[in-house]
């Protein structure tokens, strides 16, 4: 959604309140939105727990209202924080945006976060689902960007058309039975659930049953007398929209059992529980959460949310994670990550050698591409050189030695490195401005043929200098991983986006059952095929660039990208989004997504929050996130596995 959007800045809680009625109308045009979002919770939570001044974003379309970012900034300790209101009790934050409008309204928050960078220190977002826009929405330049897994939750699927005993598992079903038989034989038993008269008198049993049953174990619970007013208020107002379900389990019409439920788009959230110990030998707590489950199946639910925490009786039920991330963005002063102030590209691609961070290859390379050709870049190392000799440190030795080996790459492979610098040249020419993404391909594959037919090798990795000998160390190093991971083996299919020459897939033909290879530029995959020929195994294909084409759903055990990511990257978030989205389809369950080099933006913690929000989103865990996997190559590794229940 391109369409420009207008916002408006609340920054007092009685404006969010006077917002109410467009708020609820917003939430059902949200489908993903959970109860958490609703007025109907935020409101109270802002009147008994919330600040006086939020910092509530509205944004709206030429259709009205169309997104809502409900924040507010906090002081914890030093810092000013952001984080979305409900924080704290809320289980699922996020921002509500109309659908087709989830990514303009990210991004436009985000924007306006940037535009408002002195009202606060640090953004904390946390409790987010997998889907939600906060985790794809890019952030803006110069901010540190850390995502990772916070919360487990739980959850219950239940089968279309489950009869009544195929609720629960077997085990279950027989702890549950007898637990009836001894309370049928203890009195009369009965579910009630809370509609507008009931629902005060529900939720004080609610509240006794819980403070009792923490009380009985030491402990305080999570009903205090604070939460009380607040969670009063919005079971009020929840059950006048049919969204509470709010059980008391009555024996002889005492209620001995209690389940504070959501109850919305085909699911039930269990938020609180609670039952008197006294009768604990009866296991009420278990019949209640029985009842509920088959009256929401009953219904029509489909899923039974235990919300977070990884109580073990949770998986009784056969429950299965569905984790939360948590996002957390702090903007930063103007210098780079690894650059100091003053200190030219040229020089700092010298440094990086120097320190060991970067080969000799991999820093020439990178000279080349800031200096334009090898005289400019001669002199940068001989300035480096000087500098370093009139001002000498500890260990300087060491450094002087990879100095020396880095001008030594550049005299004895002149011819090599003024083939590379001229595709390097090739590479800046070749960017154009404003293409669309399928334009942003097809220009790449035009300029991967030209760069094929001066070098096969460099056209794949430049810091091979066109050495088929450097170009085979480096292929044995990624191979060499591969192994070390386990992501190899006979049985297994692998397929690769951006196979280039098909140097891998000659090298791993042998050791997996298929080897399949895409590319965008013809002239590559033609250099694949004569590389290959005679491996039966191997597959060979032009591809878009945008997507997998024709590969085989829930076939491959690796869908892996050796520095042909970078590219994905430039072409855009969508495309990126996409890539991951196929390579999800095309893995079976258990397959690990491989990312070797996610992009050229010198920010590896930018790259690493990337991939911590393409996995939460498409359902991936993260295995390794930027490792440094390699000697002679300096990508960065990621690693990711296919869970079946994002």
């Amino acid at each position: 959604m391109s369409e420009r959007l207008d916002v408006e800045v609340l920054s007092r809680r009685e404006e969010l309140e006077a917002l109410r009625e467009p708020w609820s109308a917003l939430w059902q045009r949200c489908p993903a939105a959970t109860t958490f979002q609703r007025p109907e919770w935020l409101i109270p939570w802002c009147r008994a727990l919330g600040p006086e001044e939020v910092l509530a974003l509205v944004f709206r379309s030429d259709g009205g209202l169309v997104g809502l970012a409900p924040l507010a900034v906090h002081r914890v300790g030093d810092e000013r924080v952001v984080a979305l209101l409900g924080a704290g009790i809320t289980d699922y934050n996020d921002v509500l945006a109309a659908s087709g409008y989830e990514r303009a309204v990210a991004d436009a928050a985000l924007a306006c976060l940037e535009e408002r960078a002195g009202a606060w220190d640090v953004a904390d977002l946390h409790d987010l689902r997998a889907s939600s826009p906060l985790l794809l929405a890019e952030a803006p330049p110069g901010w540190s960007d850390e995502v990772e897994r916070h919360e487990a939750c739980p959850a219950v699927t239940i089968p279309e058309g489950a009869a009544p005993d195929e609720l629960f598992p077997a085990g279950m079903r027989a702890r549950v039975a007898r637990a009836r038989k001894r309370l049928a034989r203890a009195g009369d038993l009965r579910l009630d659930v809370a509609d507008a008269a009931s629902v005060d008198e529900l939720l004080d049993a609610l509240f006794a049953n819980h403070k009792a049953r923490w009380r009985s174990r030491g402990e305080g619970g999570v009903l205090d007398e604070a939460l009380r007013p607040f969670h009063r208020e919005a079971a009020r107002a929840l059950c006048a929209r049919g969204a509470l379900r709010l059980f008391g389990l009555r024996l002889d019409g005492r209620i001995i059992a209690s389940l504070y439920g959501l109850a919305e788009r085909g699911g039930l959230a269990s938020y609180i529980t609670g039952f008197d110990p006294e009768l604990a030998w009866y296991s009420p707590g278990l019949v209640m959460l029985a009842s509920a489950i088959e009256h929401a199946a009953r219904e029509g639910a489909r899923t039974v949310d235990f919300l977070r925490g990884r109580e073990p009786y949770k998986y009784d039920w056969g429950a299965v994670d569905r984790w939360t991330f948590r996002r957390r963005l702090r903007r930063r002063g103007a210098c780079g990550p690894g650059r100091d102030d003053g200190q030219s590209d040229g020089e700092g691609a010298v440094q990086a050698v120097m320190s060991g961070e970067a080969s000799p290859e991999v820093g020439l390379v990178r000279l080349l591409g800031v200096a334009g050709d090898l005289e400019a870049a001669a002199r940068a190392i001989d300035a480096t050189h000087a500098t370093h000799a009139a001002r000498p440190a500890a260990g300087e030795g060491e450094r002087a030695a990879r100095l020396e080996a880095l001008r030594r790459c550049l005299d004895e492979r002149r011819a090599a490195c003024a083939t590379v610098a001229a595709m390097l040249g090739a590479h800046r020419d070749a960017r154009v401005a404003g293409e669309d993404a399928r334009g942003a391909c097809r220009s790449a594959a035009r300029l991967f043929d030209e760069l094929c037919e001066r070098s096969e090798e460099a056209s794949v990795a430049a810091y091979s200098l066109g050495d088929p000998e450097i170009l085979e160390r480096a292929t044995r190093e990624v191979v060499e991983l591969l192994e070390r991971w386990g992501v190899l083996g006979e049985d297994r299919a692998i397929l690769q986006i951006g196979c280039g020459i098909g140097r891998f897939e000659a090298a791993l033909a042998p050791r997996v059952r298929e080897a399949w290879g895409l590319d965008v530029s013809p002239r590559m995959i033609e250099a694949a095929r004569r590389r290959c020929a005679g491996r039966s195994n191997v597959v060979l294909a032009v591809s878009s660039g945008v997507d997998l084409g024709d590969a085989p759903s829930a076939r491959f055990d690796l869908v892996y990208a050796v520095d042909s990511f970078p590219y994905v990257v430039a072409a855009g978030a969508e495309v990126v989004d996409r890539l991951v989205a196929e390579a999800r389809r095309a893995l079976r369950p258990g397959g690990e997504l491989v990312v070797l080099g996610y992009s050229y933006r010198g920010d590896p913690a930018r790259d690493a929050a990337d991939a911590a929000r393409l996995a939460a989103r498409h359902g991936f865990d993260v295995l390794a996130s930027g490792e440094r996997a390699f000697s002679l190559w300096d990508a960065r590794a990621y690693r990711l596995r296919k869970i079946e229940h994002p």
